[in-house]
């Protein structure tokens, strides 16, 4: 090896091949990674002809514990097999000769919301497979792609042990701005397509950007924007598709067979919300109102959000709850029914939920004028742009927020604090006298720790709350767009990344994030710099404390109106989480793992069962280890 920039210097390696000797043998496939409900055939070829025996972690045959494996090399799961373990065939005639596989096994039901929980932590805690040395060792990269008819700007879904197409299989679901919903065969990389659902038809299309006078925040066409969610006991999709028909625009809710794709008994409803503002009646505009945000699905209630688009034309932060059975609409939220604007963008983030069931989200630049902190809030009184919100999940009532003493200069210049997702953090994890937090950040690169408990409302003169950090490097920020993204939670560690900045690591000390002087002070940061967007962080593991990995994706190369690049694939990169130094993984590192698909921004990767899935502009590109 010489080097390019200096070539009086090189260095070597001796490379020896030798041929298998007589009664040699060798296994595959030597990487595997299966849900429970799986099953592998193993082969093997033993040099010169013979027969093996075969082990599981060195047990003929192997057992209960650790899975079966039969004398033909079929290997059976437990339930109680979940973790990794080693299947050796040794020569019969020859108990010298042997050679062995891996096989990773997890009881991961599925990712079947945005930021993989309801938290919006972004873990998946049940991931054996996929480890910081089995994707830094060679062996990771990209597998396949399947094509789609148009961007993905939701996050896949994925749904294990379906029983679908006569078999039981693992499921990706993928939604496009195309309005085409589709559920690809997680494990195939011929692209199995089990069904695709488009909400287009005779005189019914997508919304051009010509539509929305010119709004470019995205290209092209918009269908379904908002990341859908999995409902695994009734194996229900929902999902939100935006249409024009005959000159008319709707947002409608459908309710999806997870196994048929077919629509759902009393699906789907028209969205059309209304609430009573000054005497009068405030509605829902369809056009003008961007179903962005992650659905959730919580307590028997889906809850769909919206912002607007480009804050052009009249809008309003909206939070609606359907009855997740019949569809019904029960409630409804409006964040500023008197006044204007109070998005709920969070960047395609979806509201939190805790463990009481409470909801959480932040609003955009809009109408604030709760200011002597009643709650519930009465009207004329009763408008929260620039805030955190807390709501009661039944009936969409507000019960606590916090809105910023300086919400009036901030919405004024457009620094929203709902450009980024809210992540509520483990019951406890706070300092002791606010065990229960929750962490949020704004277009400035303010970083917040709140109460969820007591979120201190509103003062025009001090700011109470747990945490009040200036992240560092924001001096590299686009103007106005610092933070873009959901912060991740992992082993007490807060993961987030500023835009033209790298991705940051912040461990919890006493329950605080650390800090000198109002500027928090990471523990270890990404070599690799950010633009915009700033990414959201993924996190996999098998267990809270071990094999920690955060995968994030670059999608600067998404072509939007925002400061981005032209467009270009995505990189997907994947960090230790335990040293943020260390990069696992990166895409762009040799031309064959290059996605297939064009960036988009705000998606992010779904880690799950040895695999890694990027939504992008025309494909699913799958990441995984060669088998």
């Amino acid at each position: 090896a010489v080097s390019v920039a200096d070539p009086t210097r090189s260095g070597s390696a001796n490379v020896t091949i030798t041929s298998p000797g007589s009664g040699a043998v060798t296994v595959s496939p030597h990487r595997v990674a299966l849900t429970i409900s799986q099953t592998e055939q193993f082969s093997s070829v033993i040099a010169g002809g013979g027969s093996v025996n075969w082990t599981v972690d060195t047990i003929p045959g192997g057992n209960g514990s650790v899975g079966t494996i039969s004398g033909s090399g079929l290997y059976v799961p437990s339930a109680a097999a979940v973790g990794v373990h080693t299947i050796t065939a040794t020569n019969a005639a020859n108990s010298s000769l042997s050679d062995s596989a891996t096989v990773a096994v997890t009881d991961l039901g599925g990712v079947y919301t945005y930021h993989a929980d309801l938290a919006r932590t972004g873990q998946n805690l049940r991931e054996y497979a996929l480890t910081p040395a089995t994707v830094s060792g060679g062996n990771f990269g990209k597998r396949w792609s399947c094509l789609l008819d148009g961007e993905a700007y939701a996050q896949p879904l994925y749904v294990a042990n379906v029983v679908i197409s006569g078999g039981s299989h693992n499921v990706v679901i993928v939604a496009t701005q195309h309005d085409s919903v589709y559920a690809f065969d997680a494990d195939d990389p011929g692209c199995t397509t089990y069904w695709n659902k488009s909400f287009l038809g005779a005189g019914v299309t997508t919304v051009s950007t010509g539509d929305l006078g010119g709004c470019l925040d995205i290209i092209g066409e918009y269908g379904i924007t908002g990341t859908p969610v999995v409902d695994p006991a009734s194996r229900t999709v929902y999902v939100v598709a935006k249409t024009k028909e005959s000159g008319s625009y709707f947002q409608r809710l459908h309710a999806l067979d997870l196994t048929t794709g077919n629509e759902m008994a009393g699906s789907p409803v028209t969205i059309q919300p209304s609430v009573s503002s000054g005497g009068g009646t405030l509605k829902f505009d369809p056009l003008w109102q961007n179903q962005r945000p992650g659905l959730v699905l919580s307590g028997g209630g889906v809850f769909v959000a919206w912002a607007g688009h480009c804050d052009f034309n009249s809008y309003h932060g909206w939070l609606t709850r359907y009855d997740a059975t019949s569809l019904a609409q029960t409630a409804v939220f409006n964040s500023t029914p008197l006044g204007s604007a109070g998005g709920i963008w969070m960047s395609g983030g979806a509201p939190a939920v805790d463990s009481s069931l409470s909801l959480f989200f932040s609003t955009g630049n809009g109408t604030f004028d709760d200011v002597n902190s009643i709650v519930p809030p009465l009207a004329p009184n009763n408008d929260f742009g620039m805030s955190f919100l807390k709501l009661d999940p039944v009936s969409l009532a507000v019960q606590d927020f916090y809105t910023p003493s300086q919400e009036a200069a901030w919405s004024g210049a457009d620094l929203d604090i709902s450009s980024a997702g809210m992540t509520v953090l483990p019951d406890s994890v706070g300092p002791a006298t606010h065990p229960n937090v929750l962490v949020g950040a704004d277009k400035q690169g303010h970083l917040w720790m709140l109460d969820r408990t007591n979120m201190s409302r509103y003062s025009s003169s001090s700011d109470n709350v747990v945490q009040f950090l200036t992240l560092p490097n924001i001096s590299s920020c686009k103007p106005q767009l610092c933070v873009m993204a959901t912060p991740g939670y992992w082993n007490r560690v807060v993961f987030i990344a500023v835009n033209g900045g790298p991705l940051m690591a912040l461990p919890l000390t006493s329950g605080l994030m650390p800090a000198t002087g109002g500027i928090a002070t990471p523990a270890s940061q990404s070599r690799e710099m950010y633009n915009y967007p700033s990414p959201t962080p993924m996190l996999s593991a098998s267990s809270p404390t071990a094999n920690g990995i955060v995968w994030v994706l670059d999608t600067n190369a998404n072509g939007t109106d925002n400061g981005s690049a032209a467009k270009g694939p995505a990189v997907l990169r994947a960090y230790d989480a335990t040293n943020l130094g260390t990069t696992l993984f990166s895409s762009s590192a040799r031309a064959a793992d290059t996605a297939a698909g064009t960036a988009v921004k705000f998606t992010l990767p779904v880690i799950a069962n040895g695999h890694v899935y990027v939504a992008g502009g025309g494909a699913l590109t799958v990441y995984g280890l060669a088998p």
